[in-house]
């Protein structure tokens, strides 16, 4: 098998993509994933408040995940270098925007269908956009929160819904809250 050269130009581009994808993995403030943790924290300790207060529809709380989708929305459109993101943030968002639209819909379309098995399907989605966001982040710390998040999305399946709370608060601890807090370090001391 032979290889043709690459021209000049292939070499400069390819060069080019290398720096964008620096560029975009240092850039990475953890914000959005340190905002995500701690909605989802509140929303879970809401909604057991509400259970143990005898309110009928506890799981309203969770309605304050479309805050947090709009909300995200507008941030990254307000974002400074959204037009130049390189390919590997292009992938990172819409793994994110596939995972989240199907949460939703599975969440507040069929819970009755999903029954034993929602907090498994919203637990495996975000376990797995986690995993896909640290490996094109090289964030290693991000890959394993994202594999805890998938184990506890199994485990969720052995568990009574009224601990679900729970699983969700250990989730985005080890996904979403811990690496948040480590990229806005990392974000901070390159940034000095």
């Amino acid at each position: 098998m032979t290889t043709k050269p690459m021209s000049a130009e292939e070499s400069i581009g390819i060069i080019q993509s290398i720096i964008e994808t620096e560029k975009m993995r240092f850039s990475e403030n953890g914000f959005i994933y340190r905002m995500w943790g701690w909605l989802v924290i509140f929303a879970a300790s809401l909604q057991y408040l509400l259970f143990y207060m005898n309110v009928q529809h506890h799981y309203y709380a969770w309605f304050l995940m479309i805050l947090g989708g709009v909300y995200t929305g507008i941030y990254y459109s307000k974002s400074k270098n959204r037009q130049t993101y390189p390919l590997s943030g292009k992938i990172m968002a819409y793994t994110w925007i596939a995972a989240s639209l199907n949460i939703f819909i599975v969440s507040f379309f069929f819970p009755q269908m999903a029954g034993q098995w929602l907090l498994f399907i919203i637990l495996a989605f975000i376990g797995v956009a986690t995993v896909v966001s640290g490996a094109l982040l090289r964030f290693p710390l991000m890959i394993i929160g994202g594999f805890i998040c998938n184990a506890l999305a199994f485990a969720s399946l052995f568990t009574s819904p009224a601990y679900w709370g729970l699983y969700s608060i250990m989730a985005v601890t080890v996904s979403d809250l811990i690496p948040g807090y480590v990229l806005k370090a990392k974000f901070s001391e390159k940034n000095v």
